[in-house]
């Protein structure tokens, strides 16, 4: 009884933690959506919403003690984490690794075998609640022993803790297929408008182009600006990145070269992927450029000046990314309707 009992109780739990979790990370879910390749991509904003609501409310409302209503709802709940189930074993056979917050920023994003057994374990979990609902054992214990239903649910919260201090937890990675550099100390938000931005030489580093040539970033930046955007397949705040390429292209290419530099060669893109780039893509050989140039992840961007120095960045996550080509966006348009021209007049964008 007590591990059929169980399962309602852990499945409460995960719903909780996992719909307090996203309230907060409405984009990380739809970036998570994006990546695991879901269908109606115009409702995604709104499942984002309405989602860790649904969770929560399922984790309080299956121990409402009317048996018909424990076992409709605990019937939703296996239903959901048999979706869940479905998603993680199909983004599995996907030719990249996928990034999906299922749990907010409380665990590592990458999907994996690991996250699969979980997700099994979680809809046998969501099964056996929903024959403790319906031989009336929820309902039973609520009403007649409702502090042993507490004890019960507070060993397996010790349990739990016990379990994560043990293992040490999950550290989360933005871009799981590769080393993260270290992130630079915080500055003071005031003290940041206060200071401008100190530009340094363009580092030694090559991308390799789509011909199979290798070019430094010296050689790259000889003749015109260039705005690198790293961006990896898979990547949820990538895609949602490469969603603006073609727009950036069209814009800024008259004025500066527009480069979107991936993690894997140029000819194991997907067909998406290319179709949205063309022919502005580069290859990073083994992170080297963005490693050099301080990007702490993908995605993340960086602005070479034509004069051999660095003129904007690094800049990582996705939105931090498309602020920072608005902002040049922004200083290319006010430029253009100032008489004062050229790259080293621009006030262009610090990180």
């Amino acid at each position: 009884m007590a591990v059929l009992l169980s399962a309602p109780i852990l499945l409460s739990i995960t719903l909780l933690i996992s719909g307090l979790a996203k309230l907060g990370a409405r984009e990380g879910t739809q970036d998570a959506m994006r990546s695991l390749r879901l269908p109606l991509p115009t409702m995604h904003a709104s499942i984002a919403s309405v989602l860790p609501v649904t969770e929560i409310v399922l984790a309080l409302a299956i121990w409402i003690p009317a048996p018909p209503l424990q076992v409709l709802l605990t019937g939703l709940v296996a239903a959901l984490m048999l979706a869940y189930l479905v998603i993680i074993a199909r983004a599995l056979t996907f030719e990249e690794q996928v990034h999906c917050s299922c749990f907010g920023t409380l665990a590592s994003p990458t999907v994996s075998r690991t996250t699969l057994v979980r997700n099994v374990l979680l809809s046998v979990l969501g099964l056996l609640a929903v024959v403790a609902a319906a031989s009336g054992a929820m309902t039973t214990l609520l009403v007649q022993a409702p502090m042993g239903l507490i004890g019960l649910g507070i060993a397996l919260l010790i349990a739990i803790a016990l379990t994560a201090a043990t293992i040490g937890g999950s550290v989360a990675e933005t871009d799981a297929d590769a080393p993260t550099a270290p992130a630079p100390a915080a500055a003071d938000p005031d003290e940041d408008e206060l200071l401008d931005y100190e530009r340094s030489p363009i580092p030694a580093a090559v991308l390799q182009q789509p011909d199979g040539r290798l070019i430094t970033l010296t050689q790259l930046t000889a003749q015109r600006a260039a705005l690198l955007v790293f961006v990896t397949e898979g990547c949820g705040p990538c895609e949602r990145v490469l969603d603006h390429a073609e727009e950036w292209i069209g814009e800024l290419e008259q004025t500066l070269q527009v480069r979107f530099v991936f993690s894997r060669p140029l000819d194991q893109l997907r067909e998406r992927t290319t179709d949205r780039v063309t022919d502005h893509a580069l290859h990073d050989l083994q992170f080297t450029a963005r490693t050099a140039l301080g990007g702490a992840s993908a995605p993340s961007a960086v602005l070479l000046g034509a004069d051999g120095q660095l003129a904007g960045g690094p800049v990582n996550g996705g939105s931090a990314v498309i602020e920072f080509v608005q902002e040049i966006r922004e200083q290319l348009a006010e430029a253009q309707q100032s008489p004062v021209d050229g790259e080293q007049e621009m006030d262009w964008p610090a990180p």
